[in-house]
């Protein structure tokens, strides 16, 4: 994946289809909440990670809908700029995006997330729902230089579907605008 502009970036992400798929789902209902932490602690259980997450990108921010050792400050604000967020290069890719050490790949060290948390490597898969758009991604982070394996892969793409389901329990219908 190439470095893309600000702007293209916000072209991308915000796509009037995808992001009112977005926005058919209560994300913000506890309950839900609650329920998609709860695969997060699972998928960073099976992948022995520190941190694991749910998240929808929309074309400006990363909105972390489910979590387990997100740190606190990314917690507290529920996620981060669209542009430092490594679940963006999952959605833009739309298939699983792995970065073995974040400080040292060309594309990511000068990505300001590195500097300000403790996080070396990433593993993500797409949150696609049933009309194709990629909401956004399930993953994992490591405070370690790691290479993630097929298995890896697989557990993740587990989760996301168990995501996807919970998620679906959460969809409005669409509107005749939609």
């Amino acid at each position: 994946m190439t470095t893309i502009t600000p702007s293209e970036l916000f072209d991308r992400l915000g796509e009037p289809a995808r992001i009112q798929q977005i926005a058919r789902y209560d994300v913000f209902d506890p309950t839900l909440q609650a329920r998609l932490d709860a695969v997060a602690a699972h998928t960073a259980d099976l992948l022995h990670a520190p941190v694991s997450m749910s998240s929808v990108v929309l074309d400006s921010s990363q909105f972390i809908i489910g979590q387990h050792g997100v740190p606190a400050w990314i917690g507290e604000v529920q996620g981060t700029p669209a542009e430092w967020a490594l679940c963006t290069h999952t959605v833009l890719a739309g298939k699983p995006y792995c970065i073995t050490d974040g400080t040292t790949d060309p594309l990511h060290a000068v990505n300001p997330i590195f500097a300000i948390a403790p996080i070396r490597s990433y593993a993500g898969v797409p949150l696609s729902d049933d009309s194709g758009h990629v909401l956004g991604a399930h993953c994992v982070i490591d405070v370690i230089p790691r290479t993630f394996s097929e298995h890896d892969i697989a557990v993740l793409t587990a989760g996301a579907a168990e995501t996807m389901r919970l998620l679906a329990e959460h969809r409005t219908a669409p509107t005749a605008a939609t």
